[in-house]
């Protein structure tokens, strides 16, 4: 789930409106060559580009804007411009300066072609691809038309070894191919059926971004054409990127009247990582910020100043990750020690104290989520509908099944990487529960460029409990991969019943065979404890008086915080 990491703004990298239209001119009058992809990296030349081409006369059609709206949270982004890089909680500011192919309402309730690059599709019969009718009359914002071509490339961008690990994994999984068929006509195939591509390839899972091929290098894709158009980002919507920084901010100004989402409501949108909560309730405070994350302890001192709740439901899956368990060296290779694991915690308690019992939903699967369509499946509901009850006899019982005695422990590492606010507290919580039913605990905060580096060794996680992880998303496919892929460095794939489900899921050819197969897959992962959930909660953001409330609770996207409805009006 995690993008190529870079700390710092590069010298020459997006800063100044001024800056940029400098880089911009002196780029147009250079002339370069264009070599197709797969030709080795140090023969690009890139592609000329001219986001000279200004739009900001359209602005000249929208209302009066409103000066700025900042926000505030626990960020743990790159903050990229490059579309195909972006994680599934980059939604919330992407979707602003790119455009998807397959669109979904601005409150995110559920996909609408009007919101989209595909103005129509059709399945192929058994759900084995697409016939997607491209809108006519789109354009990039330097002008430039969306054509055919555009939407092959970014498909193919986005399934490429440089696109974020969650996109990619899901694209190559199904085993998609596109093709153009006319200026107007793209078919898409897929290896296995998928009924669910068009909502998970929305931006209500995981949009595909449609970016210019002739922008991008000439249609090159590798590391340094992403970095290239990252450095020198094309826009195709009502704003565009004008600075940002690596795990610091990015912000975004008016760019256009926008022919999808209409006019952009503020004139300029910077969205800040502060990680701090007493720094970002200061800065509500005193008019400096305008939505922050929140906090639970802290609700009725953020009613005492004025501000007022706004929440997101199903935003994050609370429970247990037991990865890479095919190792036999895993002390969670045995089902025994997972589940003891999973009887060992008190969430019942940890969500009265840790969360307030507030926006709390029980769910006994890590993953797949509470909000996945396969709810309409009753399967799929009693698989995951209860939580392991807390049970610390049975929790001994099952260690001292397994072999352990209180002179041999299992030792283990509870691991978080800052992704979360509550997670510190969360591990603290679980630690004694754990300890008291006879594990050895260790504490292990680590970095993010340390997280995806125990993920891609295959054997980081090894006697390793990982607890906290996204909701909030109408299907599961993307992260299913992500998670419980036999190729993505984490699943369980020594476990062919669940490798068998995953693929079931992704080649099916109705619903109804989707909605069964996730069933299959939920069953597995909470009875054999892979990952064992406790509950679903809400995102929580504290919004300033001034701030209308745009139906934040409506949202069935996956980010935790989605912007579009509050910040663009057609």
């Amino acid at each position: 789930m995690l993008t190529h990491q870079r700390q710092d703004r590069l010298p020459g990298e997006i800063g100044s409106p001024q800056r940029s239209r400098l880089v911009f001119a002196c780029i147009a009058g250079l002339l370069l060559v264009v070599v197709t992809h797969g030709r080795p990296t140090s023969e690009l030349v890139l592609a000329a580009q001219s986001p000279a081409k200004t739009t900001d006369t359209s602005l000249a059609g929208c209302p009066a804007r409103k000066p700025a709206l900042r926000v505030a949270g626990h960020f743990n982004e790159e903050f990229t411009p490059h579309p195909a890089e972006n994680r599934f909680a980059s939604t919330q500011y992407t979707r602003l300066h790119q455009m998807p192919l397959f669109g979904a309402d601005p409150q995110e309730e559920n996909v609408n072609a009007a919101f989209g690059v595909a103005e129509s599709w059709e399945f192929l019969p058994g759900a084995k691809g697409l016939n997607v009718t491209i809108r006519e009359g789109l354009t990039f914002n330097n002008g430039d038309p969306i054509t055919a071509e555009d939407v092959v490339f970014s498909i193919n961008l986005s399934a490429s070894d440089f696109a974020e690990d969650q996109v990619k994994a899901t694209l190559k999984g199904i085993g998609v191919t596109a093709k153009v068929i006319d200026k107007r006509k793209v078919r898409i195939d897929f290896a296995k059926g998928a009924p669910t591509f068009v909502h998970e390839m929305s931006p209500l899972v995981f949009p595909i971004y449609v970016t210019s091929r002739k922008y991008h290098s000439d249609g090159v894709i590798s590391q340094e054409a992403f970095d290239h158009f990252r450095k020198n980002p094309l826009a195709a919507g009502p704003y565009r990127v004008v600075d940002r920084q690596a795990q610091r901010f990015i912000t975004l100004e008016a760019a256009r009247k926008d022919p999808l989402l209409g006019c952009p409501v503020y004139s300029r949108i910077e969205i800040r990582n502060i990680g701090e909560f007493g720094t970002r309730f200061a800065q509500l405070r005193t008019g400096q910020l305008d939505i922050i994350e929140g906090s639970r302890d802290l609700l009725d001192r953020a009613t005492s100043i004025g501000a007022k709740a706004a929440t997101k439901p199903a935003a994050h899956m609370i429970g247990l990750y037991l990865f890479q368990t095919w190792h036999k060296h895993n002390v969670f290779h045995d089902e025994r020690v997972r589940k003891a694991a999973a009887y060992a915690i008190d969430h019942k308690l940890i969500a009265k104290t840790i969360w307030r019992g507030a926006g709390v939903t029980p769910w006994g699967c890590t993953w797949p989520p509470s909000t996945e369509v396969s709810t309409s499946n009753p399967k799929y509901v009693e698989a995951c509908g209860t939580p392991y009850p807390y049970d610390p006899d049975k929790a001994r019982e099952l260690l001292a099944a397994a072999g352990y005695s209180a002179s041999r422990a299992p030792n283990i590492k509870l691991v978080y990487w800052g992704n979360y606010p509550e997670e510190a507290d969360f591990a603290q919580a679980m630690q004694p529960m754990l300890e008291k039913v006879g594990f050895k605990v260790t504490i292990d905060p680590i970095d993010r460029a340390e997280y995806s580096r125990r993920r891609k060794s295959g054997e980081g996680y090894v006697d390793s409990i990982l607890f906290f992880g996204p909701g909030g998303r109408i299907t599961s496919l993307a992260g299913s991969y992500s998670v419980y892929g036999p190729t993505e460095h984490w699943g369980p794939k020594h476990d062919q019943d669940v490798v068998d489900a995953l693929a079931a899921a992704s080649r099916a050819g109705s619903l109804e065979e989707y909605t069964d197969a996730t069933a299959r897959l939920g069953k597995l992962v909470h009875e054999r404890a892979y990952g064992p959930g406790f509950f679903a909660s809400s995102s929580l953001w504290f919004v300033g008086k001034n701030v209308p409330d745009w139906g934040l609770d409506k949202s069935r996207g996956r980010a935790p915080l989605n912007l579009t409805a509050l910040v663009t009006k057609r």
